[in-house]
């Protein structure tokens, strides 16, 4: 009997969640005034809610935060740590477009080491990926 092929897909509710500026300083180590200060240059945004009530973030900003504070860590000054940031963000979103196009199975062959083989089909004569990322 054959299986029953999934998409992979974010689950419907990563676009619900809202995360306080306390929270997200504690997940990222962010400060607050690193926040204020990466809205206020546009680098990040918040999520538009009442006026005068604590900004919220959305599940892809924790993400974003998180991503420019490593590049920050790893040397890069703020601006080119925004800008490695977002080309990962999109390098990502192709890998996602092209692995729910392409991607028959996984067959986990090692749990503890987390190994593995990705079925993706029959080799097809080499071709570029081609994506636009949203």
């Amino acid at each position: 009997m054959k299986e029953a092929k999934h998409k992979m897909h974010k689950p419907h509710f990563i676009h619900d969640i809202r995360i306080g500026i306390g929270d997200m300083c504690k997940i990222t180590g962010v400060t607050g005034r690193q926040l204020r200060y990466w809205e206020e240059r546009g680098y990040i945004k918040s999520l538009a809610d009442e006026k005068n009530s604590a900004r919220k973030y959305s599940w892809e900003m924790l993400y974003k935060v998180g991503s420019i504070k490593a590049f920050i860590d790893e040397g890069y000054t703020l601006a080119k740590a925004v800008e490695k940031s977002e080309l990962r963000e999109k390098e990502m979103a192709i890998i996602r477009k092209f692995m729910a196009a392409n991607m028959h199975g996984v067959e986990i062959t090692d749990e503890e080491l987390l190994y593995g083989q990705i079925d993706l089909g029959k080799k097809k004569k080499k071709k570029k990926w081609r994506s636009s990322v949203n």
